[in-house]
């Protein structure tokens, strides 16, 4: 299939090329008229016919076109020599970047012609970098540069290098190519001064002549892009603030959610999804105390036990109301049986609280094993509190973190609280 698409492709471009000669009767030798653009930008236009400009604007576009499959190198060889735009053209699909420059900025004597064709080449590249990221992100695939060879950063966007600079080549040919080197430097310099904002910029100063004047740059591009550069930081500033207050907005409207959903027995996913059975009776609720002197940072914590044929689950209500926080958040809130007295009744499982804001109740659960028929007496629960502080931004007050990762992170301060033993009874497992 590519092959017939390539034979098809290949035969429309000899069927312009052949309509532009038989139209103009071209002698394949170059005029002064020739190099020159006529009324409508088309240079070597100067001797066709409108019907033979109407076949040469489109080979150009035809070449042009990023979906093309034409045979570069054939067609090369067989193209006029005094087709200087399309030689141009098929340089740039071979990759020959400089050379197609080298035409439309030596032969042509266009600098005009040569940054067109520089845009061209990078708003393809810019069009093929943003559908490949693109692609990466809809399939989740792990997030690599578009250009080989290249890393991404940690935002997915591609390191570039020199050689990816659309405008680069450009300014090598202005310097190398030019007879005049004053004027192919002030070329080089226009061309830095133009696009100072697609350029990679301390690429293009490390390729002009060492013996040029900072004054010759400094008011063409070095100032402009100082302003430029101070204006983005700006620009990125105010984005990454706004962007940060979004985030905290979020983050907070699943904290809130988060902790409605573990607010009820019958309301937390992970206890649904251990098939507790029907409760036999739950125990009124109590305040926990801490066996030693606790910290300025202890929560109020209230603590209730729902009794099951099969399992004993632990309600711990902490709320954020130690006044040493000063409205800083909890993440990672996990009341924790450490030991059990009695093999009867082993802790199984535990859902923590991801995030308790200030002045907000939320309840951390406990589950436990238990075979009431071997239980004697009472059985003794050693419980403990655990919780991280939270780093709050200084400018914004909101959380650096919203818990899981904030231990290893090191953005809080982890506390293990003990509490006061739990008693539990045979009894308390019938009606």
């Amino acid at each position: 299939f590519e092959e017939r698409v390539s034979d098809m492709h290949d035969e429309l471009s000899y069927l312009l090329l052949e309509g532009i000669i038989s139209e103009r009767g071209d002698n394949d030798v170059l005029s002064s008229d020739d190099a020159k653009e006529d009324e409508n930008g088309l240079d070597g236009g100067g001797n066709d016919t409108e019907l033979g400009l109407l076949y040469r604007m489109k080979l150009r576009y035809f070449l042009s076109w990023p979906n093309a499959k034409i045979r570069s190198h054939r067609f090369l060889s067989s193209l006029p020599s005094s087709f200087l735009r399309e030689h141009s053209l098929l340089l740039g699909r071979l990759g020959q970047h400089e050379d197609a420059l080298r035409i439309l900025y030596c032969d042509l004597q266009s600098l005009e012609l040569a940054l067109e064709y520089c845009d061209d080449r990078y708003a393809r590249e810019q069009l093929r970098l943003d559908q490949e990221v693109r692609s990466q992100r809809i399939n989740n695939s792990p997030m690599r540069s578009p250009y080989r060879g290249e890393a991404m950063d940690r935002n997915g966007n591609a390191r570039r290098k020199q050689r990816d600079c659309a405008y680069l080549p450009l300014v090598r040919v202005a310097l190398e190519s030019d007879p005049d080197s004053d004027r192919g430097t002030a070329a080089a310099i226009q061309v830095l001064a133009l696009r100072s904002g697609f350029i990679d910029r301390s690429a293009a100063l490390r390729l002009l002549p060492q013996n040029v004047p900072v004054s010759a740059v400094a008011r063409p591009f070095l100032i402009p892009a100082l302003v430029d550069c101070e204006s983005q930081v700006r620009r990125l500033t105010i984005t990454s603030e706004l962007l940060r207050a979004k985030y905290v907005e979020l983050k907070r409207a699943l904290t809130d959610a988060q902790i409605k959903s573990q607010s009820s027995l019958k309301a937390v996913p992970a206890l649904r999804s251990l098939n507790l059975g029907e409760v036999i009776q739950s125990s009124k609720p109590f305040k926990a105390r801490p066996t030693h002197s606790a910290s300025s940072t202890f929560p109020d914590v209230t603590i209730q036990k729902h009794f099951f044929r099969r399992f004993l689950v632990i309600q711990a209500k902490v709320t954020n109301s130690a006044v040493s926080l000063d409205g800083r958040t909890l993440g990672d809130v996990a009341f924790v049986v450490a030991e059990s007295s009695d093999e009867a009744i082993l802790p199984s499982s535990q859902v923590p609280l991801k995030a308790l804001p200030p002045k907000s109740t939320g309840s951390a659960w406990c589950v436990l094993a238990a075979s009431p028929q071997r239980l004697d007496g009472t059985a003794i629960l050693t419980c403990e509190l655990r919780y991280t502080v939270l780093a709050v931004d200084t400018n914004t007050g909101a959380p650096l973190s919203f818990g899981g990762a904030s231990v290893s992170t090191g953005l809080g301060r982890t506390y293990v609280e003990e509490l006061q033993d739990i008693e539990v009874r045979h009894a308390e497992f019938e009606m």
